[in-house]
């Protein structure tokens, strides 16, 4: 047994195969931490099942599904040459017992993509989501600049970094916002960095979420009500909105998130005006 602490939630693996994930060894514990928020095993075996899914979908020749049965969540990944990997996952009490089962052969890739949705779902119940986006810390608090793949986010956040002294990178996918206990909201770090390996176990409070869109110009305007939440809902995993119990506790998270974060649009060029813009108005604005 292996166990790690993620958003200073504890989880536990059972068996072979999830013990050299990327990312995962930054989030290791050496010591109990409390009750676990998740237990992952591989050691059990999982029947194929035949239900409508909730959500399907097909990425370069493989299928992915999400399924619901009696309060149990199914994922479902099939590969061209009939290999398939199953998990499941249901609440039992305050905890969360999960199965991951292989068979055939699959990347530590589809693996480590099965454990965020996992992770995900148990985070959900501590008002804990993961947010599509790339994050840079400054002065202590960190901005999320989310958008579509491919509309520059980690272009941005590489730019605070050259640019703005002291600036670091959290997350570069899927870090995890939480609403706290006293009602803050802070972000945290976690195994799952996309493409740049940047795996940090630390947490901060949120200073804005920022959504990107390219332009042949640099403009940033603050959003409100409906246009906020339009910027902030389509970051949340997007599969989760096909059930209605997940999807109202990322719409309550997103609310209280609203309720206390700035949600900015940024228009903008992949250039240090860009930069300067966005760290001035959020000066001016009084939340850095």
């Amino acid at each position: 047994m292996r166990q790690y602490t993620i958003a200073r939630f504890p989880i536990q693996i059972f068996g072979e195969g999830l013990d050299s994930l990327p990312g995962f060894n930054h989030f290791l514990s050496g010591n109990p931490v409390g009750k676990p928020l998740l237990i992952i095993n591989t050691e059990v075996e999982l029947r194929d099942w035949n239900i409508p899914p909730a959500f399907a979908s097909e990425y370069e020749r493989v299928y992915y599904d999400f399924s619901v049965r009696d309060n149990v969540y199914l994922f479902r990944m099939k590969q061209p040459d009939d290999n398939c990997l199953l998990a499941e996952i249901s609440r039992a009490d305050d905890y969360f017992r999960a199965t991951v089962c292989p068979k055939g052969v699959f990347s530590k890739l589809s693996l480590h993509y099965f454990c965020w949705l996992l992770f995900g779902i148990a985070a959900l119940s501590r008002q804990t989501v993961s947010i599509h986006s790339s994050v840079v810390t400054v002065h202590g608090k960190s901005i999320l600049f989310l958008g579509e793949s491919g509309t520059g986010k980690s272009t941005q956040t590489g730019l605070w970094l050259k640019h703005l002294p002291d600036t670091e990178l959290l997350n570069d996918d899927s870090p995890f916002i939480r609403v706290e206990p006293d009602g803050s909201i802070r972000v945290y770090g976690s195994p799952w960095s996309g493409k740049t390996p940047c795996y940090k176990n630390l947490h901060t409070p949120v200073a804005a979420f920022v959504r990107l869109s390219q332009a042949p110009h640099n403009r940033i305007r603050r959003l409100k009500g409906i246009e906020a939440i339009g910027a902030l809902l389509p970051s949340c995993p997007f599969a989760f909105a096909y059930d209605k119990k997940l999807s109202e506790s990322i719409y309550s998270i997103v609310s209280q998130a609203l309720l206390q974060t700035p949600v900015y649009h940024l228009e903008c060029l992949p250039d240090t005006d860009a930069v300067d813009l966005v760290y001035s108005t959020l000066i001016h604005d009084g939340v850095l």
